[in-house]
């Protein structure tokens, strides 16, 4: 995959693409290959709630870090909206664009990885960010919070191909379909050839869309992420996966 985003870097550096076509390729990800990948994952196994409980402890994290991002930004006086970037950037990430993708490589033919990955990421991290994200940044970006906005914001989750996608899995997963027959194995096999180009489609729009520019407190900015993100929001996930109300 890695491979594949320098290629891309590479092919926008000399002119054979755009940074604007990463909007096409973004748009394939979540209109077709990654509502694909979803359904055909979720589809094939009946659907186990427990999940949610994963999805809820996603949903603290987050919270946690958002709270976190926001008192280190506060005690070091940072602009606000460098304050609003960091609390977005440290608490939410690319879990449709990048996350899949690497859940596939690591676990490979792994339906039930894929199933929680995709529970836990739409409804512990999306919901959260279609609520959360407009509020923030409409706050730190010095425009007045606006109520409509927000539900505007959250109705477009509910629509969205991803959340549809979610929806017919697992309802289709609850359907009494023989998994043998020649019609539902030709079915998954079409939506996992769809899938199967999401890996290049996601490598070429991070490809494209990277950009590196001077930003003020750029390092300090991005190890309090990092540090947020990558160390501090995994750890506090596994301390609370150790608590009797969100396990079995």
């Amino acid at each position: 995959m890695l491979i594949i985003i320098v290629l891309a870097f590479f092919l926008k550096k000399i002119g054979t693409l755009k940074k604007d076509d990463s909007q096409l390729f973004s748009s394939i990800v979540m209109k077709i290959t990654l509502p694909a990948v979803i359904f055909s994952t979720l589809a094939v196994n009946r659907f186990n709630d427990d999940f949610l409980l994963m999805a809820a402890i996603m949903a603290i994290a987050e919270l946690a870090v958002i709270l976190l991002a926001w008192l280190i930004a506060t005690l070091i006086k940072f602009q606000p909206s460098e304050k609003g970037a960091l609390m977005l950037v440290s608490a939410f990430g690319m879990t449709a664009l990048l996350g899949y993708p690497i859940i596939r490589q690591v676990f490979p033919g792994s339906a039930l990885a894929m199933e929680e990955t995709v529970v836990t990421s739409e409804f512990g991290v999306g919901l959260l960010l279609f609520i959360l994200g407009p509020i923030i940044a409409m706050y730190y970006g010095e425009s007045r919070v606006e109520g409509r906005a927000i539900i505007k914001s959250v109705q477009k989750f509910f629509i969205s191909p991803i959340f549809v996608s979610i929806v017919f899995g697992i309802s289709f997963s609850f359907l009494p379909i023989n998994h043998t027959s020649l019609v539902y194995s030709t079915l998954i096999h079409l939506f996992r050839l769809v899938g199967n180009a999401n890996l290049l489609m996601v490598a070429f729009t991070i490809g494209l869309i990277i950009e590196f520019k001077h930003m003020k407190h750029i390092y300090v900015f991005m190890g309090i992420a990092i540090f947020l993100k990558l160390i501090l929001k995994p750890i506090l996930a596994l301390w609370l996966t150790n608590f009797s109300h969100f396990t079995i």
